[in-house]
């Protein structure tokens, strides 16, 4: 070989070497697709600073952009593929919107085992590793966190028990919720939150299962008039910030290190407490305006029974498919 084709593969090599890694002075960027628009609290207070975060720990090596309201294309409940296929780097979604794919995260849309959303995101956490942690094969899980008590609205008065829910046609986040809606007598509607606001104002949903964050953050209070604060007796909706895997992997060691800093359940435990700041502002702002009640501890508790079979169901369906759902529940603290 001549000294100018070992000096021409030595280059090439060179360049080879250097494919897929960030050079000095030049930065890698990550695209975040979601659903949500800018005002969103989640885009704004998480996704904003987080971005933000990321360039400076990695001292501008990473570079995150966020992409809202699909602007990358696709639908809601194609995100989660996405990510995972490599058609985009992040996504902030609902495992809930695929609920078939996460039949064991689905833990956290049971109604009522937990009180608060704080309380709920940490039970996620407690059974990530390794019970969850199946469900999310090909991404990396940068937060994963429950939101405020789930309550219901309607496009008339407000709910005042499970018995006004007989025949009203009710969104639902997710299947797990949908059951419960039906149990209660509801026809349930499986729709992103992205099509709440055009069912309610045209009448082709009666109303809708919700955080209340979604009065604001997706201008529900215009076209919903009855606002019920049910306490927390209805599964939670769940929300994932995930990776492609191997977009992460590709990444120096340093900048996997910055954003392993920078994720996890400090950050999810925010977006909890960020859900729950929204959904009580939401509520005052709509007071005088709509018909708000809060549901009575009687009414509270009657659902509660109601709805607890559920929670028995779910074992039975779940522990043949080889998930250990009797352990899950006792992990998280359910006493039966």
């Amino acid at each position: 070989m001549t000294k100018f084709a070992r000096a021409f593969v030595v280059l090439v090599l060179g360049a080879a070497a250097l494919a897929g890694t960030v050079r000095p002075g030049s930065a890698q960027e990550l695209r975040l697709s979601t659903f949500v628009p800018p005002v969103h609290v989640i885009f704004r207070e998480i996704l904003t600073p987080w971005a933000e975060e990321v360039a400076k720990a990695t001292n501008g090596a990473v570079k995150v952009t966020l992409y809202p309201s699909m602007q990358l294309g696709g639908k809601p409940p194609e995100l989660y593929r996405q990510v995972k296929d490599g058609v985009v780097d992040l996504v902030f979604t609902l495992p809930g919107y695929t609920s078939p794919a996460f039949p064991r995260v689905g833990i956290i849309e049971l109604p009522g085992l937990k009180d608060d959303g704080l309380a709920a995101t940490n039970m996620m956490w407690d059974l990530l590793d390794p019970y969850l942690l199946p469900e999310f094969e090909g991404t990396k899980v940068i937060a994963l966190w429950g939101a405020e008590d789930a309550g219901l609205m309607s496009r008339g008065k407000a709910i005042r028990s499970m018995d006004e829910l007989k025949g009203l046609r009710m969104r639902s986040p997710s299947a797990a919720q949908a059951k419960q809606l039906q149990v209660m007598g509801a026809v349930p509607i499986a729709a992103p939150i992205t099509e709440v606001y055009q069912g309610l104002e045209r009448g082709t949903m009666d109303g809708a299962m919700v955080p209340f964050t979604t009065i604001l953050d997706f201008r529900l209070g215009e076209v919903a008039r009855g606002i019920t604060i049910s306490g927390p007796v209805f599964g939670r909706s769940v929300f994932l910030v995930a990776m492609n895997q191997k977009k992460y992997e590709s990444l120096p060691p340093e900048a996997r290190a910055a954003i392993d800093r920078l994720s996890g359940r400090e950050l999810s435990l925010k977006a909890t407490a960020a859900y729950i700041k929204r959904g009580a502002q939401a509520v005052e702002g709509v007071r005088g305006k709509s018909d708000v009640v809060t549901l009575p501890q009687a009414e509270q508790d009657r659902i509660r029974k109601t709805l607890r079979p559920i929670i028995d169901e779910w074992v039975k369906e779940m522990e043949p498919k080889g998930i250990p759902a009797r352990d899950m529940l006792k992990r998280a603290g359910y006493k039966g």
